[in-house]
């Protein structure tokens, strides 16, 4: 009897601890106008950039957007994101990528543009962070407004 309440209690408490809230594990939509989503994003801009794959123009990519944004917590935790990457000013081999941000890039007027899908995990206590990006698709001009 007492392992039924003791199992009853344990249910309830994660019914009233989980109310809505992140549990570990699971997806948790995020606002992607928060701020904090577009430095995750400012993070993938080398990676983008280095991959001939991902940018294979003259002009560096930058974060234009952040369109859906995702948080996992696991040993860490995960933001996944979709964000509008597009050229900048800049020309590749000009630019030291892992200094480049929002403060000293533009974006290029009628410059090519792309969705990413851009992943930064983080364990911040243990000062670790992995970033990936994968490009989804290239945008057609005028496709994409924001």
């Amino acid at each position: 009897m007492s392992y039924l309440i003791a199992a009853l209690a344990l249910l309830c408490s994660v019914a009233v601890v989980s109310g809505g809230e992140m549990l570990a594990g699971g997806n948790t939509p995020q606002d992607p106008s928060d701020p904090e989503y577009m430095q995750h994003a400012w993070k993938a801009v080398q990676k983008i950039n280095e991959d001939p794959a991902a940018n294979s123009g003259p002009y560096v990519m930058i974060p234009i957007k952040v369109l859906k944004a995702e948080s996992q917590v696991v040993s860490g935790v995960i933001h996944k994101l979709e964000v509008l990457y597009g050229e900048s000013t800049a020309k590749k081999g000009e630019v030291d990528l892992s200094t480049l941000s929002s403060a000293n890039a533009q974006q290029r007027d009628g410059g090519n543009q792309a969705i990413f899908k851009v992943s930064h995990y983080a364990r911040p206590w243990q000062n670790y962070e992995e970033v990936s990006a994968e490009k989804l698709r290239d945008l057609a001009p005028g496709e994409l407004t924001y």
